[in-house]
């Protein structure tokens, strides 16, 4: 009979995200995170490696997390589409807090690129890369709600609602130390629905072909 693992991945991730996030993430090391979780430095490294590695695990299972939510609104409103369609999802960043605040802090405190570095092991780069392409379709499929348009200027201007105004407004709450409250997701729907009455500008033009661009 095998013996039972002491420390799954994820009790892992809450160690390393506790340590990150209640003071200066350079704070975080394998040998720490051995040292708070009670695991052997053999298990830390096993399941990590290095440093980026845990850090970048720790970005992802914060941005599933808000994923998922993301996914469970747009479901939730999948008759809905249109504008309530984006203020649902624009809304998730605060149930986000409000179920993983830990995970919210680390998400929102630092940029991606300020967390780990972009040397990664493939399997990681590939990750990362999904989370963002799945994105990426959440927003296009927002904005062809709104305005039948998935074209750069249309995108651009819901990432604004689900992207700029929820990680702003957050992120004050949580440097604040204050509870992302009704108030806090009312005047985060009333930003939203007012960005979306600006009209777009028209569609971008198509690029023409290169007339001195020889054929192959």
């Amino acid at each position: 009979m095998s013996r039972q693992r002491r420390h799954t991945l994820d009790d892992l991730l809450d160690v390393a995200e506790q340590i990150v996030t209640s003071g200066d993430p350079s704070g975080l090391t394998l040998r720490s995170l051995a040292t708070a979780s009670g695991a052997s430095n053999g298990t830390i490294y096993h399941a990590f490696g290095s440093k980026d590695v845990l850090l970048a695990r720790l970005w992802l299972r914060s941005w599933c997390r808000l994923g998922d939510l993301m996914a469970e609104a747009m479901g939730e409103r999948a008759q809905a589409r249109g504008e309530d369609a984006v203020v649902a999802v624009a809304l998730t960043p605060v149930e986000f807090v409000r179920r993983f605040p830990a995970s919210a802090r680390l998400f929102f405190a630092q940029r991606r690129d300020q967390l780990f570095s972009g040397d990664l092991p493939p399997e990681i780069e590939t990750e990362l890369a999904s989370v963002q392409e799945k994105f990426v379709e959440v927003l296009i499929a927002l904005a062809r709600g709104v305005w039948d348009r998935g074209d750069r200027i249309a995108v651009e201007a819901i990432a604004v609602c689900v992207v700029d105004l929820p990680g702003g407004i957050l992120r004050r709450c949580l440097l604040e130390d204050r509870e992302a409250d009704e108030a806090t997701a009312a005047r985060l729907e009333a930003a939203v629905r007012a960005i979306l009455t600006v009209p777009l500008e028209p569609r971008p033009a198509k690029a023409s072909p290169n007339p001195t661009r020889s054929n192959p």
